[in-house]
């Protein structure tokens, strides 16, 4: 592969990373504007939330195939189509428009979430580390702006909520215009024996740590993004103030998103650093549920955020670095995203609707907490062997 191709696939790395979150992430702090014109009880709001981790759960176990099939590029520059589909057919007028916008958005979504990691195994074997740190960095950006500038955007030039979520159009077509000229372009085919089953998967150990941390932290972080405003507003944060802190708990991520892989591969196993991760995130938790100052609430939410880049990226990483090839990085990345969304879809809804009946965000919050120690034990188990023990694929 020449250098211009090299550039050209970083470039469509780093935009499609741009797209993975945005579209989802302004939700939580426009949802006390979508709420009312949409007449949506709590419950229904933490459908919004859940609708995607559904369908990235429905969707990821057949990327890999699509991508097999068809090849990466076509299977990446399709699914931009669907997310700019997506984008605009939630905007258009009520929950008729809404939900299955929301849902038509996730299936692109959940394409590039299984695919990028495979390509940056395949293109980049030797930089994976510093490659998930970019994108993963690059998704805690994004995701990060979108919290931040949903509310004063829905409040400029009368944009409303449905121009303010509209208006990531802007970022998924210069991603189209990058990937096009990469139309045609494959991941490395393994060699034989190089590909790796549903069965194999489904009996490894590590598969299933790896699954289960992808789970938790996709559950820890969809549930903190659904319902954070409301329960800072709860605290008696304002609204406005709630979508500030709802950005910098994207924000505080960054560092984590970056650092975390470049530490990650540099070991022969990560399980200190997903112990520490796992603590530092039930500290920050915590301080949410005791906290009633701005200062304990913004410790918390900051603390949540470092530790939401940070499990993100080490997850990413780990289907890196448990598998041999760009097949088995698609392989595991789809099978650990499918069952990982599946867990997780259940958890915004749930806690809406435990709100709903108690009216107090204290069970919820305690629930998140007690998550942590789920992610704690998983994470350190998917941490524990280097690849050199094929513990993922089996042994050679």
């Amino acid at each position: 592969m020449n250098k211009h191709k090299n550039k050209l696939l970083i470039a469509g790395i780093i935009l499609v990373a741009c797209v993975l979150r945005t579209p989802l992430t302004g939700v939580g702090s426009l949802i006390s504007q979508i709420r009312p014109e949409l007449d949506l009880s709590h419950f229904l709001s933490g459908m919004i939330t859940t609708i995607p981790l559904i369908a990235f759960a429905a969707v990821s176990p057949f990327v890999g195939k699509l991508s097999g099939a068809f090849g990466a590029g076509k299977t990446l520059t399709l699914s931009l189509f669907v997310l700019t589909a997506g984008i605009v057919l939630r905007s258009m007028g009520g929950s008729a428009g809404f939900f299955p916008g929301t849902a038509v958005i996730c299936i692109g979504i959940a394409v590039g979430n299984v695919l990028l990691p495979s390509i940056i195994k395949s293109a980049f074997p030797d930089k994976v580390g510093l490659l998930t740190g970019i994108y993963t960095t690059c998704i805690a950006i994004s995701a990060g702006v979108s919290s931040g500038i949903s509310i004063p955007l829905s409040h400029s030039n009368n944009f409303g909520w449905r121009g303010s979520l509209s208006i990531w159009v802007l970022l998924t077509l210069p991603a189209i215009i990058i990937w096009l000229p990469l139309w045609n372009y494959r991941t490395n085919e393994p060699s034989a024996g190089g590909q790796v089953s549903l069965k194999v998967l489904l009996r490894s150990p590590a598969a299933w740590s790896v699954t289960v941390y992808m789970g938790v932290q996709s559950l820890l972080f969809y549930s903190f993004v659904a319902w954070l405003p409301a329960i800072l507003q709860s605290k008696g944060i304002s609204p406005d103030s709630s979508g500030y802190y709802a950005s910098l708990y994207q924000w505080a991520g960054i560092p984590a998103s970056f650092a975390v892989p470049l530490l990650a591969a540099g070991y022969k196993d990560q399980k200190l650093l997903s112990a520490i991760i796992s603590i530092i995130y039930a500290a920050g938790l915590i301080l949410v549920l005791v906290s009633g100052g701005h200062t304990g609430l913004l410790g918390g939410v900051l603390l949540c955020g470092f530790c939401t880049g940070a499990c993100l990226s080490l997850a990413m990483c780990l289907i890196g670095l448990r598998t041999k090839n760009a097949s088995q990085a698609a392989s595991l990345s789809g099978i650990s995203q499918s069952f990982g969304y599946a867990l997780a879809a259940v958890s915004p809804t749930l806690l809406g609707g435990i709100y709903d009946s108690m009216e107090s965000w204290t069970v919820p919050l305690l629930v998140l907490i007690a998550m942590t120690v789920i992610l704690l034990i998983s994470g350190v188990q998917a941490g524990l062997w280097c690849i050199k023990k094929e513990w993922v694929m089996g042994q050679d």
